[in-house]
């Protein structure tokens, strides 16, 4: 399928452009850094953007079939609708935290809303309001990503807190998460919580 990939050069994004690839996929990076992937021919195509702007996804979403967005918030979402429902685009993934809707830990999830508390508040709009586009959406929630060698596996669940898996999550795997999602009209309408997978 044609995919296009927001936040492509960020360390989750490009394990989505290689996986992707890999997997057949016609992809196009969207990136503020386009220079990052000079000399890349196995995409096709390579996007200068902020994802927050619509003028600029504008271009890059005609034709697509569906959207990864290797980095959320609420100011990527609002754009990503707009410019969706614009080009007839529907299936669209995006990424967020364990930590959003998780209750346990109390003391870890405690700390953590503390010092993230604005960036998950920012996360918790983007759910909703992809929850009320109308498109085809998945939010795959993932829990702290690591820059380490995948595992080709992933703990998923549907649950608020963690129901097992690693509290550590590659960056590879999570984007095999994310791409898997993006292929299974299953997941759908759902917020998939991902942990790293026990040796």
């Amino acid at each position: 399928m044609k995919l296009l990939v927001i936040g492509a050069t960020g360390r989750t994004g490009m394990h989505v452009l290689e996986q992707g690839v890999a997997r057949g996929h016609e992809v196009t990076a969207f990136t503020r850094k386009p220079e990052l992937l000079d000399g890349r021919g196995d995409l096709l195509a390579v996007v200068r953007g902020d994802a927050t702007d619509p003028s600029s996804v504008r271009g890059a979403m005609a034709g697509q079939d569906a959207v990864v967005a290797a980095v959320g918030g609420s100011g990527i979402a609002r754009t990503l609708i707009a410019t969706m429902r614009e080009a007839g685009v529907r299936r669209v993934v995006m990424t967020s935290s364990r930590s959003v809707p998780a209750t346990r830990p109390r003391l870890a999830v405690g700390m953590a809303w503390m010092i993230f508390r604005k960036a998950y508040a920012d996360l918790a709009r983007a759910e909703g309001m992809l929850e009320i586009s109308g498109l085809d959406w998945t939010v795959v929630r993932a829990t702290r990503l690591v820059d380490k060698p995948g595992r080709g596996r992933a703990h998923i669940d549907f649950e608020a807190d963690a129901t097992g898996g690693e509290a550590m999550l590659s960056r590879a795997d999570y984007a095999m998460v994310l791409l898997d999602a993006a292929e299974d009209d299953t997941m759908i309408g759902k917020m998939p919580g991902v942990c790293g997978a026990r040796a």
